[in-house]
């Protein structure tokens, strides 16, 4: 299969501007996020190209398909199908055994599913034989089950994150937010069976938001105990290295508050915003004491503010 890049258009457009169609379903279904929003949440492409790739403009390569599905949560597997089918090209015509060309099967227009148009050899009578095909009852059911699958995976994407106050106050119930980031996913992977924890919401400090040069701010998110395993001596850590002036300034890992099932913990960083302008993003995992992940498949919880002169 030919990597077709984002940089080249496809020859008729048709091929760009159905696959554009699609990604532009998977972003309504994840909740229309900002192309801005699914770049800082990519972190590798800038929002121009994904705006591109859901204009369908030109087809893009499978490196910006793929950080625009990460953006929206789906499935990266099934995705690279799609964007492999959207791509497939028109059989081309190749010698028959008495030296003459051989048919060509010309590819569908969107508005002609289910029609092929055979053109015959030149020298022979001109005739285009246009023949009806029925779907079959499976490819309406795998559609239907197919837009099932994407509705549930928006619906689980947007809830949760959680933890409660460094010094063991008890913390406030906080709702699922309805804009949550895209760490707001359930960690149901633990090594320890029964172990599952819930990102709930950005409790202060929304992605995105501005601060200053060098200003202090507190970050906290609220976790919820969703399995069956009590939370003890658990800590976020921080998962790339402590920045200096370049990048923010936080603690390695702080603690988390002791949990037990069905309830929820703040958790709270102190953040030193660095001395120059740019955008600061720190990732974090649940860890235990020897700073072994608990849930290591799962993507980490984080912030990402803006820093202003």
């Amino acid at each position: 299969m030919r990597d077709q890049r984002a940089g080249e258009s496809s020859p008729d457009g048709r091929p760009a501007q159905r696959f554009a169609e699609q990604l532009r379903t998977l972003r309504s279904a994840a909740g229309d996020p900002s192309f801005r929003k699914m770049a800082g949440r990519s972190g590798r492409i800038s929002h121009t190209t994904l705006h591109e790739a859901a204009a369908g403009t030109r087809f893009p390569s499978w490196e910006t398909t793929r950080e625009f599905v990460r953006a929206c949560e789906a499935d990266e597997a099934l995705w690279r199908g799609r964007w492999e089918e959207a791509q497939r090209p028109v059989t081309a015509a190749r010698p028959s055994g008495d030296g003459d060309p051989a048919p060509v099967v010309a590819a569908s227009a969107p508005e002609e599913q289910g029609v092929v148009r055979v053109v015959e050899h030149p020298g022979a009578e001109d005739r285009v034989a246009t023949t009806r095909r029925r779907r079959l009852p499976w490819l309406n059911i795998a559609a239907v089950v197919l837009v099932l699958v994407v509705a549930v995976a928006a619906v689980l994407g947007a809830t949760v994150r959680g933890r409660s106050g460094a010094d063991g106050s008890s913390a406030p119930t906080v709702s699922p937010s309805p804009t949550a980031s895209p760490s707001a996913t359930a960690f149901s992977d633990s090594l320890i069976p029964g172990d599952s924890s819930r990102f709930v919401a950005d409790v202060t400090i929304p992605d995105g938001t501005q601060v200053k040069v060098n200003a202090q701010f507190d970050k906290v998110w609220a976790l919820a105990n969703v399995g069956k395993v009590d939370w003890h001596n658990r800590y976020l850590a921080r998962m790339d290295p402590a920045a200096d002036g370049a990048g923010c300034r936080t603690p390695d890992r702080v603690p988390i508050g002791d949990t037990p099932p069905g309830e929820q913990v703040m958790i709270r960083v102190r953040v030193t915003a660095p001395s120059r302008p740019g955008r600061c993003w720190v990732s974090w995992k649940m860890v235990d004491e020897a700073g072994r992940e608990y849930f290591p498949t799962r993507r980490p919880v984080y912030f990402m503010v803006t820093v202003t002169a």
